[in-house]
């Protein structure tokens, strides 16, 4: 007879597999690399690629950005001299880069353009700013002191 309040007993399984074998490590070169010899100082290894660390930068290419950065920050605090310093730093990366031989800084060259732009714009505005400065101190010359009314504008000269 069985009992119905026993659970029911499982088979026999079979022993767990057998761990796997793994290849010996390979061999240690000189100064501790694996595998291979280390080339001596001012051989290329490895068809002349760079090992691990910084990649390649373009020299002037972080100067160049903040040149851009300037510029384009200048269209809306401390126009004219903002522009000015956007140029110069622009134009002092790109220096840099060609120095080092690398034709294309585009963020050097986006820095100078802008900041170009900008200056001819501040110039523009600061001549529309004088000519209309003038044309208000010609009126109230003509006017007199005291407030007037031409055509809807209220002036007053003093």
């Amino acid at each position: 007879m069985t009992d119905e309040n026993k659970p029911p007993v499982p088979p026999q399984s079979s022993p767990p597999p057998a761990a796997p074998q793994y290849q010996a490590a390979p061999p240690v070169g000189q100064n501790g690399q694996y595998g291979q010899q280390q080339q001596p100082y001012g051989q290329g290894g490895q068809g002349g690629q760079q090992g691990y660390g910084q990649p390649a930068t373009v020299p002037g290419k972080t100067l160049g950005l903040v040149g851009m950065i300037i510029s384009i920050a200048s269209f809306f605090i401390v126009p004219f001299i903002g522009h000015i310093a956007g140029i110069i730093v622009s134009a002092i990366a790109r220096s840099q880069s060609k120095k080092a031989g690398v034709e294309k800084n585009t963020p050097a060259t986006v820095g100078i353009v802008l900041g170009v732009i900008g200056v001819v714009l501040s110039i523009i505005g600061i001549i529309i700013f004088i000519v209309v400065i003038a044309a208000v101190v010609g009126q109230c010359g003509d006017l007199g002191p005291g407030t007037h009314v031409i055509d809807g504008v209220t002036y007053t000269c003093g």
